[in-house]
């Protein structure tokens, strides 16, 4: 067991080693709160206080939205009062210190395209933003969207009509990431008909997602259209703002559960290329919805190559068929499915509600 003398010698050994008397002792009296003036007698009583004060955490907003993510894209000029912060002490841009808000505002205004550094936090927060300028030409957006309705208004187009497109409108510069989502746009299409040699069918929904991501900053009637597609693909049936796509308008009001209006069209030329399965379920399902017999509509999918439906189109179809059944009052095949539908969220969310 340990002696006297081995206790002594480590005391002596810690004095000439560290220089400090034998009484002294390196763990503190007392634990001062970091954030206000109360002491504790531990680290674990401080800790279960300094719960109370929350770290204020710094935030930019852009549009009354804050910026959650360390990237922030602008393709519109300004408007006063476009930014904001909260609980923002330091602010720098491009490497210059004590900035305001108004120094950020206008720095962003002397831009019309370009990358600017941005750096702000406070004492127990610092957060890094890069935001991209590049202001969308108007003239530019309306070549695009001609471009595209000259390359994808008809029945079918291919990889060749894409890579005319690309080529069509690469010298607008100021619109290149809503060239970017519209071909990705396409490719998923392409993708989830097995239509591309490059792209399997599990990619179309990655596009799709690509799509979305480089779309959500522009307010064009094309994109408002393939937005509706893609949430249409996705069983995201919520209400819409004027998409114009009447089809896709009134399928929309059907799968809330509301009766299926025949959708009035305008008459335009200009069309949205879509998927087989969406098109199949406004085309045919819907189209025929008050005059064909469940039956019919029974054999008509069941004639479809099952490699090309998503697991979303498989339910939209169940459900296109458990509203027939409802409306032929055929109690059988209302329980077949209900049963189909009640592994699906959306579905079984809404058949419970009716």
């Amino acid at each position: 067991m340990p002696t006297i003398g081995w206790i002594e010698e480590t005391g002596l050994d810690r004095y000439w080693e560290t220089g400090s008397p034998l009484d002294y002792s390196s763990v503190p009296d007392s634990y001062p709160c970091r954030h206000c003036e109360l002491i504790f007698d531990s680290i674990a009583q401080r800790e279960r206080h300094e719960v109370v004060h929350p770290i204020q955490n710094p935030t930019l907003y852009f549009q009354d939205r804050d910026i959650a993510g360390k990237q922030l894209r602008i393709i519109a000029p300004l408007k006063p009062g476009d930014l904001g912060a909260r609980n923002v002490d330091a602010l720098t841009i491009n490497g210059a210190e004590n900035q305001s808000v108004d120094d950020l505002f206008e720095c962003i205004q002397a831009v019309q395209k370009g990358y600017i550094d941005v750096s702000y936090g406070s004492s127990a927060l610092q957060k890094n933003l890069k935001i991209e300028v590049c202001i969308a030409d108007k003239q530019e957006l309306h070549k695009v969207d001609q471009a595209f309705a000259l390359h994808f208004s008809k029945d079918d187009f291919t990889s060749s009509d894409i890579a005319a497109f690309i080529d069509n409108v690469k010298q607008y510069s100021t619109v290149i990431e809503y060239t970017n989502g519209l071909v990705r746009y396409l490719h998923g299409v392409m993708a989830k008909d097995r239509r591309s040699d490059s792209m399997p069918f599990e990619d179309f929904d990655t596009r799709f997602n690509q799509a979305v991501q480089s779309l959500q900053d522009y307010r064009t009637g094309l994109c408002m259209g393939v937005r509706a597609v893609i949430r249409f693909n996705r069983n995201d049936f919520s209400s819409l703002q004027g998409c114009g796509l009447p089809e896709i308008e009134a399928a929309m009001q059907f799968f809330r559960g509301e009766p299926y209006t025949v959708p009035v069209h305008v008459g335009s030329s200009v069309r949205m290329p879509v998927d087989f399965s969406t098109e199949f379920i406004l085309k045919e399902l819907l189209d025929s919805f008050q005059q064909a017999s469940l039956q019919d509509m029974e054999q008509q999918i069941a004639a479809l190559s099952a490699n090309n439906l998503s697991l979303q189109d498989r339910s939209k179809f169940d459900y296109i068929c458990y509203r027939k059944a409802v409306a032929q009052d055929d109690v059988s095949a209302i329980d077949k499915y209900r049963k189909k539908l009640k592994i699906d969220d959306v579905f079984h969310t809404l058949i419970g509600e009716q």
